[in-house]
C-alpha cells in the first residue's frame, strides 16, 4: 500500500518538535540576548535604521539598545514625504532638515563614524558648529560637509564669495580619517596643539585656504596620504614637503580667476606616487619636481607648457630640450593633451617620452585647432625608437582620434616601434564613424609591420566628449571611496547573517520584521 503523502501536523510541545536553538520555534531560552551590549550594538549597526529601531519592542533591555549602535548620518536622506501645505518651499524643507539633524544628534547615544551633511542650514551657522563639535565627540572617522552659498556665512568682501568657517575643535579630532569639504574655510592650524593627527584623506572643493595653511597641513598632519584641491581660492605657490603624501589632485583655473595657482613644487616627497592636474593646467601653472623617487603617475601634461622642470630637465616655451640629464624611471602611467597639427607640440611629445624610459601606459587626448592647418605628416616617420617603446610600453589610448595625417602618423609610429605593446585603443568621433572610414584606417595602420606580434588595435566610437579619461576619474575616486567600499563589502558578506541573528533575538520577536 503506497505511503500517504498527507503531512502530519505537529502538536506544540510534542517530543518530535525541534529543540530551541536549532529552529525558530519553541519556548527555549533567549540565548542571543545573553550576548554583551557591545556585540549586540555592533550587529545592530549593520542593519538599516528602521530594522534596528524595531528591536526596541523585544524587551525592556532592548528598548534603548539600538540608540547605542553606530549611526551613519546622511542629510540627503532626510526629507518629508508629504508637504504640509501648498506654500511649502525648498527653504522650508531645508529648515526642517536642520531641525531633524539637531534632534538626531541630541538623542543618539552611540558613535557616528560616518556623516554626510549637505544643505543651506538656514537657521544659523552656529548650529553647524554644534553639529561638528558633537560629531567630534562621537568619534567621526569619515566626514563630508557640503555647504551651499549663504550670505549670512563668512563673506570675503574682496572676492564676493561666501564660505563656512570650520570650528577649531574639528582640527583636534583624533578619530578623523577622511574629510571632504565644499564651500568652507579652514581655520589657521594651531602651532601648540597637534591638528588632524590621523587624517589620511583630504578633499577640498571651492574651499578657501592660503599657502601657509596648505604647508602647515602637510607639515603637521603626519598621516596625510591623499589630497585633492578642486578650484580652491587663496592658493598661489604650493610647496610639497611631506614624507607621508601619496597623491595630489589639483584642478585650478587660469590667472583671470580667483582659484588660479601660479606654481607647484614637489620639494621633498619620498613616498609620493600620483600627480593629477587639470588638462590644460600646465599652460599657466609652473611645475617643478625635485624629489619624488616613487612617482609613477603623472597627467594631464599639455604640450603648451609654461614651465615643467624635472630635476635637471626643463621644458619651457620656445626652448629646445637639448639635454635630458634627469629621467624618471619610476613613472609608469602618463596622460598628455596634444595638438598634433602643431609641429612644436609634436616635438615636445617626443622629448617628453624620452624622460620616462619605464613608461607602461600612455593616455593621449588629441586636440584640434579651430582653424586647422596641415602639420608635418612625415615627422613621426623620421623619429627613432625610445627606451620606453623598446621594453615597457604596453597600453596606449588615443581619445579624439580623427585619422588625419598627424594623429594617424603618431599611431603608426607607436605600432611600428613598441615591441611589447599589447593594446592600442582609438576613440573616434562619432561624426567620422562610417564603415568605409574604419576600413581605411585599419588598412593605413599597417598592422602587418607592427613591432609587437601580440598587439591588438581597437577602434571605438566616442559618443561622450568628456575632458578627462574615465581611468583618471577612477584613480581620483579610489582613495575617496576606499572606506565606503570596504564597509559595503563587509555589509554584503554579513548583512544576511545579521538579519537572521536579529530575527532570532527573542521568540516573541519573530515576525516583527514585516511590520
Amino acid at each position: 500500500m503506497p505511503a500517504s503523502t498527507k503531512r502530519k501536523e505537529r502538536v506544540p510541545g510534542s517530543k518530535s518538535e525541534a529543540p530551541s536553538g536549532r529552529r525558530g520555534g519553541g519556548d527555549g531560552p533567549d540565548l542571543i540576548s545573553l550576548l554583551p551590549d557591545d556585540l549586540l550594538s555592533s550587529i545592530l549597526s549593520l542593519l538599516p535604521i528602521k530594522d534596528s529601531a524595531r528591536t526596541s519592542v523585544l524587551s525592556t533591555r532592548w528598548r534603548h539598545l539600538w540608540t547605542t549602535a553606530s549611526l551613519h548620518l546622511d542629510s540627503d536622506h532626510l526629507h518629508r514625504n508629504k508637504r504640509p501645505s501648498a506654500s511649502w518651499t525648498p527653504r522650508h524643507q531645508e529648515a526642517w532638515r536642520a531641525r531633524a539633524i539637531d534632534q538626531i544628534l541630541s538623542v543618539h547615544c552611540g558613535p557616528i563614524p560616518t556623516s554626510h551633511l549637505s544643505g543651506y542650514f538656514l537657521d544659523n551657522p552656529t548650529n553647524v558648529d554644534t553639529w561638528l563639535e558633537i560629531l567630534t565627540r562621537k568619534g567621526i572617522r569619515d566626514l563630508s560637509f557640503f555647504c551651499h552659498y549663504e550670505r549670512r556665512f563668512v563673506e570675503d568682501a574682496e572676492e564676493q564669495q561666501c564660505f563656512y568657517r570650520l570650528p577649531s575643535s574639528l582640527l583636534t579630532c583624533n578619530s578623523l580619517i577622511t574629510l571632504k569639504l565644499t564651500n568652507c574655510q579652514l581655520p589657521e592650524l594651531p602651532r601648540s596643539v597637534p591638528a588632524f593627527v590621523n587624517l589620511r584623506n583630504l578633499f577640498m572643493q571651492f574651499t578657501a585656504l592660503c599657502d601657509g595653511t596648505f604647508h602647515d597641513l602637510l607639515s603637521y598632519c603626519r598621516s596625510l596620504q591623499h589630497v585633492a584641491l578642486i578650484h580652491c581660492t587663496g592658493l598661489r605657490s604650493l610647496h610639497v614637503r611631506s614624507r607621508s603624501l601619496d597623491s595630489l589632485v589639483l584642478k585650478c583655473s587660469s590667472p583671470d580667476y580667483t582659484d588660479s595657482v601660479e606654481e607647484l613644487i614637489i620639494e621633498d616627497a619620498p613616498n609620493f606616487r600620483c600627480l593629477m592636474l587639470r588638462e590644460n593646467a600646465l599652460e599657466y601653472l609652473q611645475v617643478e619636481i625635485l624629489n619624488a623617487p616613487k612617482m609613477e603617475l603623472f597627467g594631464f601634461v599639455c604640450m603648451d607648457i609654461k614651465r615643467l622642470k624635472m630635476g635637471g630637465t626643463c621644458f619651457e616655451p620656445n626652448r629646445t630640450v637639448s639635454s635630458l640629464s634627469t629621467r624618471m624611471h619610476s613613472l609608469k602611467t602618463l596622460a598628455i593633451s596634444v595638438i598634433f597639427d602643431d609641429d612644436s607640440e609634436a616635438e615636445v611629445v617626443y622629448d617628453l617620452l624620452k624622460c620616462f624610459p619605464c613608461l607602461e601606459t600612455l593616455d593621449v587626448r588629441i586636440v584640434f585647432l579651430d582653424d586647422p592647418h596641415d602639420g608635418d605628416s612625415g615627422y613621426w616617420e623620421r623619429q627613432g625608437s625610445l627606451d620606453c617603446l623598446d621594453c615597457h610600453l604596453e597600453s596606449v589610448t588615443m581619445k579624439g582620434f580623427e585619422g588625419q595625417s598627424t594623429d594617424l602618423g603618431f599611431a603608426k609610429f607607436i605600432i611600428a616601434k613598441a615591441r611589447v605593446l599589447k593594446e592600442m585603443t582609438l576613440l573616434c568621433a562619432s561624426t567620422n564613424w562610417r564603415r568605409e572610414w574604419v576600413e581605411n584606417i585599419q588598412q593605413q595602420l599597417c598592422l602587418e609591420k607592427s613591432a609587437s606580434p601580440a598587439v591588438e588595435v581597437v577602434l571605438m566610437k566616442d559618443q561622450y566628449r568628456i575632458d578627462e579619461f574615465s581611468t583618471w576619474n577612477l584613480v581620483i575616486n579610489d582613495w575617496i571611496c576606499e572606506s565606503h567600499m570596504l564597509l559595503d563589502q563587509l555589509s554584503l558578506e554579513v548583512i544576511a547573517t545579521c538579519r537572521l541573528v536579529c530575527s532570532l533575538l527573542a521568540q516573541r520577536g519573530r515576525g516583527m520584521w514585516g511590520l
